[in-house]
């Protein structure tokens, strides 16, 4: 048998978070005393109304095959949703379509639009799922870069000049994973300028909305005159409802969009599961308090690290929103990855290496305070070794 993998598959590479979160955990099965700040995921429990629905989902016998969209309760939930936090309409039976997790959404925008040779836009520092999803329909990943004294920032300029006649789309995450920036109005503005006057699509990553410090605020590009037709929205359960296991997310989008990507689902996923469907219902249309006392932990837990990894061997901006920090560790050594290593031996640190976000973001290691207080504390605590 021949053992030759394809060319495609051999383009594509491990996740970074993913590899070093796995790392962790058997570095803690060894005995090791480590902590591990790899992982985006919420350490908090489920919120016990989501899992008692998906409990009385299960009784009833809802564990079978759904429409391949969503189930119709789903959906409408999401639709309500979107009507009232974006003050958009879509329709629950043409315009949403629920995924079994947030990289399939993505993926699954992405081969919607992506021929081979297509170029797709994102502002780096950037989640490296994406560029891993437009490599597996062998389209070009063009990032976009940033730079910590600007905040991150960029211009209608920073986009058009990575613009060629190749360019199909964007793809962008506000909050954003890995810097925790917030776009601005201004910024919004850009891409909604560059994506009209180039006809692109955009993919907006709206995963980490409700994670907003601050007096910084949550936009949606699909809201911007002119941009709910050429717009993706991908949003989800993991981050807002701590659901990361029960894989569950959706697009919305023009329903001529939904209807080519429900093909896409059909052909590999057929639908998300029907449990974590009717956990979804309840998440959306249940009480929200867990969501604002999760977001207020976060807060906190910023506000430690912040003061914590501020000092003379590493520094990090203040972040806006999501559960991240991008911390500067060019006075600790020459590479990302290879602070990695040094923030391990002497600190018992796991992070990620900057560099696993796009070229921009070498020069830094992310964090995810997504775990404990105690964690945190402990961490900062070990930094003394560094």
């Amino acid at each position: 048998m021949s053992k030759e993998f394809s060319n495609l598959i051999q383009q594509i590479t491990s996740s970074a978070t993913v590899t070093l979160a796995e790392k962790a955990r058997s570095l803690k099965d060894a005995g090791e005393s480590v902590i591990d700040l790899t992982i985006g995921e919420p350490d908090f429990p489920t919120p016990l109304p989501i899992i008692e629905a998906a409990n009385q989902a299960m009784r009833r016998g809802e564990t079978k095959y759904t429409n391949s969209r969503g189930i119709p309760e789903l959906r409408k939930a999401i639709s309500k949703k979107l009507e009232r936090d974006y003050h958009l309409t879509y329709s629950a039976d043409s315009e949403i379509i629920a995924t079994p997790g947030g990289k399939q959404g993505i993926l699954y925008a992405v081969m919607a639009f992506i021929n081979p040779g297509d170029e797709v836009l994102c502002v780096e520092p950037c989640w490296l799922g994406y560029e891993s999803c437009i490599k597996i329909v062998g389209g070009k990943y063009v990032g976009v870069p940033t730079v910590e004294k600007d905040g991150f920032s960029f211009t209608e300029k920073t986009l058009n000049d990575r613009v060629t006649p190749r360019t199909r789309m964007i793809i962008i995450n506000s909050p954003s994973n890995p810097t925790g920036k917030v776009m601005s109005e201004a910024e919004l503005e850009a891409v909604a300028k560059v994506c009209k006057s180039h006809d692109l699509i955009c993919v907006s990553d709206d995963i980490y909305e409700h994670i907003v410090f601050d007096d910084h605020r949550f936009r949606t590009i699909a809201a911007m005159p002119g941009m709910k037709e050429r717009t993706i929205v991908l949003n989800g359960f993991s981050k807002a409802y701590s659901m990361t296991g029960w894989r569950l997310a959706y697009l919305a989008a023009e329903k001529s969009i939904i209807a080519q990507i429900n093909k896409l689902q059909q052909l590999s996923a057929t639908c998300p599961s029907s449990i974590s469907q009717w956990a979804g219902v309840e998440a959306l249309n249940g009480p929200q308090d867990s969501v604002l006392a999760m977001r207020d932990a976060y807060q906190r837990r910023r506000d430690l690290v912040y003061q914590g990894f501020n000092n003379d061997k590493v520094s990090c901006s203040k972040t806006e929103g999501a559960f991240y920090a991008f911390v500067n560790i060019t006075k600790v050594a020459p590479s990302s990855d290879k602070a990695c290593e040094i923030l391990l031996e002497k600190s018992k640190l796991v992070t990620v290496p900057g560099s696993a976000f796009g070229s921009a973001g070498e020069g830094f290691v992310r964090l995810s305070f997504g775990t404990s207080d105690e964690n945190l504390k402990k961490a900062i605590k070990n930094l003394e070794n560094l």
